[in-house]
């Protein structure tokens, strides 16, 4: 199952920096910044339990992360990545001249992926030099 035309949001988070002592590559940031918040609404939408890995969709990219439920929410329409190598597969990189990506309000597709492998970030920049 899949949803288009979410908006995309992306942020830095709490979790996110207390992973970030752990290393880049430790699973703690993985699971801190290699996510995607969802609406409760349309996480049901998506038919799949949390954790399963979810392929994010933009005119500038994809990546596959897990999926969470948004607890900030209810915010229908709306998902959200932490910032960080993840997020920046899907951003718009263009920075309208001010040296800072496009990190939110991109139309986004999100699918759920049952066998999907959500990548670190070593694993994940790797990708990019073979592309």
């Amino acid at each position: 199952m899949s949803i288009e035309g979410l908006t995309l949001l992306t942020g830095r988070t709490i979790n996110q920096g207390i992973a970030l002592e752990g290393g880049k590559t430790s699973k703690e940031n993985v699971r801190a910044a290699g996510i995607c918040a969802i609406d409760i609404k349309d996480f049901k939408k998506l038919d799949c339990m949390v954790g399963t890995p979810v392929k994010i969709t933009t005119d500038h990219g994809s990546v596959m992360v897990y999926s969470t439920i948004s607890e900030e929410g209810p915010h229908p329409g709306i998902i959200f990545i932490p910032m960080g190598p993840w997020a920046n597969q899907v951003v718009n990189p263009d920075s309208q001249s001010c040296g800072t990506p496009t990190f939110k309000g991109m139309k986004a597709k999100i699918e759920a992926v049952q066998n999907g492998k959500v990548l670190d970030a070593l694993d994940l920049i790797k990708t990019l030099k073979e592309a």
